[in-house]
């Protein structure tokens, strides 16, 4: 369940005819001339955060309001981890009181939404998997999970700020991605986020937590280390030229 906005990229249709201008000179025979089209292609569909599938429907984007859960009373440490991930997709969260419960609402636009999500799912899958197979009582289980998900949080925002500073590294499917456009997209798709939630008149508050068992916590800051982020987290949302 979620509620749209339209979103109306500036000058897409020219953004889009010099991507594909620069994607056929990608096929040169021309090894140095292929690489530095393809290059340039691949930062400005990250830049300008779009898939080879907007180049095609020029549809305006949407920003998104989707829905994550809904419960009488919200989890500190899922509050945590996703908050997380929305930073690293481009999503901002928000809560939302009903008359059901607390909404935990991700906004962005729909690619980064569903990224989001999945990779939500995916840590919290992977912090109850490790708190499993732990002996202690309940009080060190609840520490052991608010632990991995601070330390997990503070390896994503770590993740972000690398990327702010060094950019992406390229491999054998991507073109490297300098650190000015990365700064330049989380700064752009921010300040559409903002715009946006203020007009909606929305609030985002830090999530506080309770921590009642300091062994737990430990223990839980160190399984958070172990989890891996390289291809769940701030990947997928990532567009690349097939």
């Amino acid at each position: 369940m979620h509620n749209q906005a339209t979103y109306y990229p500036p000058d897409l249709e020219k953004i889009a005819d010099k991507i594909k201008k620069l994607f056929s000179l990608s096929q040169s025979p021309n090894e140095s001339e292929a690489l530095a089209a393809f290059s340039k292609a691949q930062e400005l569909l990250t830049r300008h955060n779009l898939s080879m599938a907007d180049l095609v429907d020029f549809t305006p984007q949407e920003v998104e309001e989707q829905i994550i859960s809904e419960s009488q009373r919200s989890s500190s440490w899922k509050g945590i981890l996703l908050n997380a991930v929305s930073k690293a997709n481009y999503c901002l969260l928000f809560n939302r009181k009903t008359r059901h419960g607390i909404q935990q609402i991700v906004l962005g636009r729909p690619v980064n939404t569903h990224s989001a999500r999945m990779q939500f799912e995916y840590l919290v899958q992977a912090v109850d998997r490790l708190a499993k197979q732990l002996d202690g009582d309940r009080t060190f289980r609840n520490a052991f999970k608010l632990g991995a998900a601070h330390r997990l949080y503070t390896r994503i925002l770590e993740g972000i700020e690398k990327q702010k500073r060094e950019g992406m590294a390229g491999s054998e499917n991507s073109a490297a991605v300098s650190a000015i456009v990365m700064r330049s997209l989380y700064e752009k798709l921010d300040a559409e986020l903002r715009a946006y939630s203020e007009k909606l008149n929305l609030t985002t508050r830090s999530q506080r937590a309770t921590c009642r068992s300091e062994d737990g916590f430990i223990a839980g800051q160190s399984a958070g280390d172990r989890v891996s982020l390289n291809k769940q987290v701030g990947q997928q949302n990532q567009r690349y030229l097939p």
